[in-house]
């Protein structure tokens, strides 16, 4: 019989470290789901799938948010605060599933979200160099800064709800 050599204990003493880490970090309810796993990588494979699913339902996830992205609009009377925070659990489902995308492609998709009182603003934005690389929190900064701006504006229309209806 072979006896293992220092790279094998090795191996098993951090195969054995991990599956210990990784079986702590379970949630006591979903501890039943690992407990006749084998080894840290069919642990690993079993969470996975169950926190994640299937790759299908990823795919379908993605679709799903990628719409998301891509139909944003302002609720009517929706807070530039909400909106920005609808937007950004878009954003942050996306960079989960791993789609990265340009600050300015990201700016550009919120600022064409915005209602058509926003349009002198988005105009003004648009027109900037600097929307390339604002940052997308920076921008909800310049929103805030012109929604005084955008309010009066509407005002002398009638209001916010005479541009809705």
């Amino acid at each position: 019989m072979n006896r293992p050599t220092k790279d094998d204990l090795d191996k098993m003493e951090n195969d054995a470290i991990a599956f210990y880490e990784i079986s702590c970090c379970v949630a006591p309810d979903n501890f039943d789901i690992i407990i006749n796993c084998k080894s840290t990588n069919e642990i690993w494979d079993v969470l996975k799938i169950f926190y994640q699913g299937s790759e299908e339902a990823q795919d379908k996830k993605l679709i799903i948010t990628l719409n998301e992205f891509n139909n944003f609009k302002a609720l009517p009377g929706q807070s530039p605060k909400y909106r920005f925070k609808r937007f950004n659990l878009i954003i942050i489902k996306l960079s989960n599933d791993v789609t990265v995308r340009s600050n300015h492609e990201t700016n550009l998709q919120l600022l064409n979200g915005l209602g058509r009182h926003w349009t002198k603003t988005k105009m003004i934005l648009q027109g900037d160099r600097k929307i390339h690389t604002l940052s997308f929190f920076k921008l909800y900064g310049e929103l805030q800064a012109q929604e005084s701006t955008m309010l009066k504006d509407c005002a002398g229309l009638g209001g916010l709800l005479a541009l809705i209806a």
